[in-house]
């Protein structure tokens, strides 16, 4: 009995332990699954919060660099820097002590001038780029202006074919966009502003009604071609006025004083510790160089006209002098289009009248001879050779700066688009910095850049009116008065507007993009990629082509996305030539 019950102990203790059941099995499994979910959970927020709080961190630093009080330190540091050395000219103690003293005094110099004139400007950019209450418009062309100083440290010919790929997607972006405004306008706007133009076509005179009637797109277009006539006018009277200069050819002319260029030269000694100005010549290239501010303002314009093609910018308000109404307008890719070209073709013409009828002489030794050939007998060639593109510049063709109008031009269109005060003065300080560096070499005398930039801005200032097409008031208010006593009945109203509608040229269908519209959009891009980088000395002919082919399309179709996509090709070859 004994062995009995010891024997079944023993299979009872060998037998194995009971299974759990499935249940208990899934819940454990569930449970490891949500540890393993709260885990992840867990390790995501702790990324998130690092990376939000490294951001605040970078965006604290950014305000820090770029704060008044770092700005008052450099200016401060900068002017003790000077004074040190003032002192130190006079100073005749032992030269080894003078020679430290005047290294540690110009890299205090140097510290200080870089900061105002480049670390300030790009680390405000930043900040704006980065702050949550700037506008998206405003982020982004502050973006753009950034990312073009970056992309300038690659190859020119990649430089080029990223803008010409970006002007073919936005081309081609911008097809349907362009189709749909049109059929807007003449199913609104078309009709009224033909109605109130042309009952009285005499009084104002055919010419003004004719312009009248043209929207901000057939003007844009206009404007362009403005530029063009401007351009190539100049280009003929810069070759003039350099034939008929005989010191110029001759080689016998003396350059005038310039003051500015002697400060700045004294400047440039002490900053860079030389003993010879020419010295620093090759340090202010490779700053000027890497920099390229022409091409980061080009790329922050064309970042704004995306903008605003897309709709991104604010409304301007003004208010009716009657009856207190409040009416809306908000700003437009063709708008600024043509106040931005005429502007410019306006500031080349003042450029041109003013150096043909002052000769200056150049600062360049023997400039005529690296410029244009001897003088031809013939007037046949004689003509021709003024037709050649001077895209380097001429010899006497300095008050005012051509450079100095373009980029006052571009700095003065997309500053107003983004309408941040802190990124204006980054990119006017860079401006400024890039006409200094240009009178130091001599190019231009200073005069020319601060004419050239004062004579740009006032004149974006009055071409204001004409980014937006606006009835007078005078004819607005006559034009309610008469209509308040009239009372028109609304049917006959409506039937007037039909038969005005009908009346519009139909808007074109859009074309399928297919390899034949992608063909027709590339075209204009990829030459504009061969200009800038392969076809330069043949720049004035292609601008005579693009204008031609544009002038053909609006005769025959209107304004269509197509000749804004041929326009806005136009402009980036040839701001990027004569730049």
């Amino acid at each position: 009995m004994t062995k009995a019950r010891k024997k079944a102990a023993t299979t009872n203790s060998s037998a194995p332990p009971p299974s759990p059941s499935p249940s208990i099995s899934h819940a454990a499994a569930v449970d490891n699954d949500n540890q393993h979910d709260h885990n992840d959970k867990r390790s995501r927020g702790q990324l998130k919060w690092k990376l939000a709080r490294s951001l605040s961190l970078a965006k604290r630093v950014l305000r820090a660099i770029s704060s008044p009080g770092a700005t008052m330190a450099a200016v401060a540091l900068v002017a003790s820097a000077s004074l040190f050395m003032s002192n130190d000219d006079g100073n005749d103690g032992d030269e080894e002590q003078r020679l430290q003293l005047q290294q540690s005094t110009s890299m205090l110099l140097r510290i200080g001038t870089g900061y105002l004139c480049i670390a300030r400007p790009l680390s405000s950019t930043l900040a704006v780029v980065c702050c949550d209450e700037s506008g998206p418009m405003t982020r982004i062309i502050a973006f753009s202006f950034l990312m073009s100083i970056i992309c300038n440290q690659f190859p020119k010919w990649l430089s080029a074919f990223v803008a010409c790929g970006a002007l073919f997607a936005f081309g081609l972006a911008s097809r349907q966009l362009a189709l749909t405004q049109s059929a807007t306008k003449i199913s609104t706007v078309g009709g009224d502003s033909n109605r109130s133009h042309d009952n009285n076509p005499g009084r104002h005179g055919l010419l003004r009604s004719a312009w009248s009637r043209l929207g901000l797109k057939e003007r844009a277009s206009l404007g362009g071609l403005a530029v063009v006539v401007s351009l190539l006018v100049e280009n003929f009277i810069i070759w003039v006025v350099s034939a008929t200069y005989k010191p110029g050819i001759d080689g016998s002319y003396e350059p005038l004083q310039d003051n500015g260029r002697t400060v700045l030269e004294g400047l440039t000694v002490r900053v860079f510790d030389v003993k010879e100005p020419w010295m620093a010549g090759r340090a202010l290239q490779r700053l000027r160089n890497t920099l390229n501010v022409q091409w980061a303002l080009v790329s922050s314009l064309g970042a704004s006209f995306v903008c605003l093609e897309l709709q991104l910018g604010q409304q301007r308000r003004r208010h009716g002098h009657q009856r207190q109404r409040q009416t809306f307008q908000q700003r437009t890719l063709a708008g600024l289009a043509f106040r931005a070209t005429m502007t410019l073709a306006a500031a080349r013409v003042v450029r041109t009248v003013s150096f043909a009828l002052t000769v200056l002489p150049s600062q360049v030794k023997n400039c005529y001879r690296s410029h244009f050939p001897i003088p031809p007998a013939e007037w046949g060639a004689w003509l021709m050779v003024g037709f050649l593109p001077n895209t380097r510049g001429g010899c006497n063709d300095l008050i005012l700066s051509g450079h100095a109008t373009v980029t006052s031009t571009l700095a003065c269109a997309f500053t107003s688009v983004a309408n941040d005060g802190t990124f204006s003065t980054a990119v006017w300080t860079l401006v400024a910095l890039d006409y200094a560096i240009e009178a130091y070499q001599g190019l231009h005398y200073s005069v020319d850049m601060w004419l050239g930039c004062i004579v740009t801005c006032l004149l974006w200032q009055l071409t204001k009116p004409l980014e937006f097409v606006e009835d007078n008031i005078e004819e607005q208010q006559r034009r309610e008065e008469t209509t308040a006593v009239m009372q028109p009945d609304e049917n006959n109203v409506e039937r007037e507007d039909f038969a005005m509608m009908k009346k519009q040229p139909a808007v074109p269908p859009s074309p399928p993009l297919d390899a034949t519209t992608v063909c027709v959009y590339a075209l204009p891009a990829t030459l504009a990629f061969l200009v800038l980088t392969a076809a330069e000395a043949y720049i004035n002919f292609f601008l005579v082509g693009f204008s031609a082919w544009a002038c053909i399309i609006f005769a025959r179709f209107g304004v269509t996305s197509l000749l804004q996509h041929i326009l806005l090709c136009e402009l980036c070859f040839g701001l990027g030539c004569y730049l």
